[in-house]
C-alpha cells in the first residue's frame, strides 16, 4: 500500500504541478479577461467531467475488489469501459448542441471553444476509472510511469503553444487533442497486458446502476457545492472580478494530492478488511493511523501558505492577483479538513445514502448561505459560505461514521493530539517566519526558504514526539528498529 500511495502521489504531483504551470503561464501571457474565460472554460469541463460519469470509478472499485472471480472481474472492467465511453460520447455531442444553438450561452467566445471542451470532457469521463483500475489489478507502477511521461510532455508542449502563438484558441486545441491521446494511450498499455472483453453484462450493470445511484449522487452534489461560488461570481460580477476570484479561490494543488492518493491507494485494502474478513475495527485503526500520520504533512503546509499567502500569490500568478489574497485566505481555512477523508469509512460500509443526505444538506446550505452572505458581504461572502458549509458537511460526515461503527464522537480519532499538532506546527512554522524575515531579501525567497526551513522542523517535531507510523517511514531496517524501539 505505501509503495503504490508513493506511486500515485508522484503521479498526482506531476498533473498538478502541470497544471499549476500552464496556469502560470497564462495567468502572466494572458490579459485579466482572457483567464477570466479561460476560467469559464474550465469549470464548465471540470465540472461535466466529475458531474458525468456519476462516481463509476468508486463502483469498479468496490465490484472488481468485492470478488475473487476473475470472470466477474473481467465482466466489471468491460461494464465500467462500455459505461463510461457512452457517457463520454453523450456528454461531447451535448456540449456542442447547446453551445453551438446557444441555448444558455450567449458568449461568442465559449462558442467556439465547444468542440475542445468536449473533447476535453470526453477524455476526463472516460478515463476517470483508469487509475482505480491500474490500481485494483496490481498494476499502479505503469500507471504511473506512463502518466509522469505524458504529464511532462503535456507541459513540453503547452509551454511551446502558448509562447508561440499567444492564443488561448489553439492552446485549447492542443489540450483537448492531447488528453483524449493520454486516454488512447492509457487503455492500449492495460489492454496490451490484460486484454479488455468488450462484452456488456446487463445484471452486474444494474448493480453498479443500483451501487453508484447514491455515491454519484453524492458527487455530483459535491460537484455543485464546490462550483456554487464560482457559478455565482460568474453570474453576478464581471469577466475580470471572475478571473481574480477564481484564482484566488482555486484550491491550492499539494492540498489534496497526498491525502487522496494514500486514501485510493488504501480503498482496496479497508474494502476488503471491511467486507472479506469482516473486520471492521482493524479498518477503522488503519483509516485512524493514516489519518493521524497525514496531519504530520498537511498541517504544516497550511501555516506555510497562510504565513507566506502573498509571495505565494505572487510567484504563482504574478502581482496582479495580489487584490484576491483576503478570499485566498478564506478557502485557506478549509485545508485542515484534507489531513482525512470521512467519507471513505461510509463507502466501504455501503453507507451512501448516508453520504446522499449529507451532500444534499451541505449544498442546499451552501447555496443559501452564498446569497445571504454575498448581500452582506460580497465576494467575500460567497468565500465565507463555501468555507462554513464545508465545516458543516465533514462534521455530518463524522457524525454518522460514529454511528455505523459504533462508537462515540470522541473515540473516532485521537483529537487532543490532533490539536496539538496542528498547534505545535504553527508555533514552529511561526518562529521559522520570524525568523527569516529578518533577512533583508525578496519576499518570494523568504517564502521558498522559510517553506523548506518550516517543512524540515515540523517533521522533526512530529518524530520527536512519535506521530509518524513506521508503516510510513522509509523502508532502512536500521531506522524502522530504531523507531520501533522508540515506540515501545
Amino acid at each position: 500500500m505505501l509503495k503504490d500511495s508513493f506511486l500515485l502521489t508522484a503521479n498526482r504531483l506531476a498533473k498538478s504541478v502541470s497544471q499549476v504551470l500552464v496556469t502560470i503561464l497564462f495567468a502572466r501571457i494572458l490579459t485579466v479577461e482572457e483567464m477570466g474565460i479561460y476560467q469559464q472554460i474550465f469549470l464548465i469541463s471540470i465540472m461535466i467531467g466529475s458531474f458525468i460519469p456519476f462516481e463509476m470509478q468508486t463502483t469498479f472499485s468496490y465490484f472488481y475488489n468485492k470478488t475473487d472471480n476473475q470472470q466477474e472481474k473481467s465482466n466489471v472492467v468491460s461494464n465500467t469501459f462500455l459505461v463510461l465511453s457512452g457517457l463520454g460520447t453523450l456528454a461531447f455531442i451535448i456540449l456542442l448542441i447547446v453551445f453551438q444553438t446557444e441555448l444558455f450561452f450567449e458568449d461568442s467566445h465559449l462558442k467556439s471553444y465547444s468542440l475542445w471542451m468536449g473533447l476535453w470532457c470526453f477524455a476526463t469521463i472516460t478515463s476517470s476509472y483508469l487509475e482505480n483500475l491500474f490500481i485494483s489489478t496490481k498494476n499502479a507502477k505503469i500507471f504511473s510511469l506512463v502518466t509522469l511521461a505524458y504529464y511532462f510532455c503535456f507541459l513540453l508542449a503547452i509551454t511551446l503553444v502558448i509562447f508561440t502563438y499567444n492564443n488561448l484558441l489553439v492552446t485549447m486545441k492542443v489540450i483537448g487533442i492531447l488528453e483524449v491521446f493520454r486516454v488512447a494511450l492509457l487503455h492500449i498499455v492495460f489492454h496490451l497486458k490484460q486484454k479488455i472483453s468488450f462484452t456488456f453484462n446487463f445484471p452486474l450493470f444494474k448493480k453498479q446502476l443500483n451501487y453508484t445511484l447514491a455515491v454519484g449522487a453524492v458527487t455530483a452534489i459535491e460537484v455543485l457545492t464546490h462550483s456554487t461560488d464560482k457559478m455565482i461570481v460568474s453570474l453576478f460580477f464581471t469577466v475580470k472580478e471572475f478571473a481574480v476570484f477564481s484564482i484566488a479561490a482555486k484550491e491550492v494543488p499539494f492540498m489534496s494530492i497526498v491525502t487522496v492518493a494514500v486514501i485510493t491507494a488504501m480503498l482496496p485494502r479497508l474494502g476488503e478488511m471491511y467486507n472479506v474478513q469482516k473486520d471492521p475495527q482493524s479498518a477503522l485503526k488503519l483509516w485512524t493511523k493514516t489519518s493521524r500520520t497525514l496531519a504530520v504533512i498537511i498541517f504544516p503546509l497550511f501555516w506555510i501558505l497562510l504565513f507566506y499567502h502573498k509571495a505565494f500569490i505572487e510567484l504563482l500568478y504574478s502581482k496582479v492577483y495580489l487584490s484576491g489574497a483576503l478570499i485566498f485566505i478564506i478557502y485557506l481555512l478549509k485545508f485542515p479538513l484534507r489531513f482525512t477523508v470521512f467519507y471513505t469509512l461510509l463507502l466501504i460500509s455501503g453507507r451512501q445514502k448516508l453520504l446522499l443526505i449529507n451532500s444534499v444538506i451541505t449544498v442546499v446550505l451552501n447555496i443559501v448561505l452564498s446569497f445571504v452572505f454575498l448581500y452582506a458581504f460580497g465576494l467575500i461572502g460567497i468565500a465565507a459560505a463555501t468555507v462554513t458549509s464545508a465545516y458543516i458537511g465533514v462534521y455530518l460526515q463524522q457524525r454518522d461514521v460514529c454511528k455505523v461503527f459504533g462508537i462515540k464522537q470522541t473515540e473516532l480519532l485521537p483529537y487532543k493530539k490532533i490539536l496539538s499538532t496542528f498547534i505545535l506546527s504553527g508555533l514552529t512554522t511561526g518562529t521559522v517566519f520570524l525568523t527569516v524575515s529578518i533577512i533583508n531579501v525578496h519576499q518570494i525567497v523568504q517564502f521558498l526558504v522559510g517553506s523548506v526551513l518550516a517543512m524540515m522542523a515540523c517533521i522533526f517535531v512530529a518524530t520527536v514526539r512519535k506521530e509518524i507510523a513506521s508503516d510510513f517511514l522509509p523502508k532502512n531496517k536500521l531506522l524502522v528498529r530504531v523507531v520501533r524501539n522508540r515506540n515501545v
